[in-house]
């Protein structure tokens, strides 16, 4: 099984996807969008969570007893302009997004965790490095293939671009879908997504656990 959805640039957060509405998925999945000198305040919860800094910059404080990490989240422009900033922070912690002069749009995924890490702040193309985390988070290097569990998150330069993705479910039955600008992709346990085709300048965000990527 998998779900599309088209996000709209909205302000504030923007939840996409909850496991408890799609029932395909451990994954929870949202956009936030501050204007400047905003503020964001939220709780991990029972989850473990990662920021993807889209575009823009802000401080990110993160705060829960001895774990504690504060620092600068994002360098780039938009998503076609370098390598994301990524922050991971642990259950049960407390944090917030406070802006300067420009806006900034952050990625935030989530899934149930109660494993005791420490709070990781990571600079631009420090994106790959391994943590003790269960979210792994890859993104502009177009992946010609993957097997959920996972969402894929796609953005284009401009209005013609598209991609055309063939999914494969365990009982190897194929379809195709097209997507366009800001289409999310949830993908099931044991789904198979393959990329056919792309038009134009292509921006691919994708988020899994361990499940290995081909």
């Amino acid at each position: 099984m998998s779900v599309i959805k088209q996000y709209k640039t909205t302000d504030g957060y923007t939840p996409l996807v909850d496991p408890a509405e799609l029932g395909t998925t451990n994954l929870h999945f949202g956009i936030l969008n501050l204007d400047s000198e905003s503020t964001y305040f939220d709780h991990s919860d029972d989850c473990e969570v990662a920021l993807i800094v889209l575009g823009g910059q802000c401080t990110l404080l993160v705060g829960h007893n001895g774990n504690k990490a504060n620092g600068i989240l994002g360098e780039r422009a938009d998503v076609f302009d370098g390598d994301a900033c990524v922050a991971y922070i642990p259950h049960h912690t407390t944090y917030e997004v406070i802006t300067n002069k420009a806006r900034v749009e952050i990625a935030i995924c989530k899934i149930p965790s109660y494993s005791d890490t420490a709070a990781v702040i990571l600079d631009a193309g420090e994106i790959e490095t391994e943590t003790d985390y269960q979210l792994r988070i890859i993104e502009n290097n177009i992946l010609t293939e993957w097997i959920g569990e996972a969402i894929g998150f796609f953005r284009f330069q401009d209005d013609n671009g598209s991609a055309t993705l063939q999914l494969i479910d365990p009982g190897n039955k194929t379809t195709r879908i097209a997507l366009s600008n800001n289409n999310l992709i949830v993908l099931s346990e044991k789904t198979r997504a393959r990329l056919i085709n792309y038009e134009g300048k292509c921006y691919q965000l994708l988020i899994t656990l361990s499940t290995p990527l081909q």
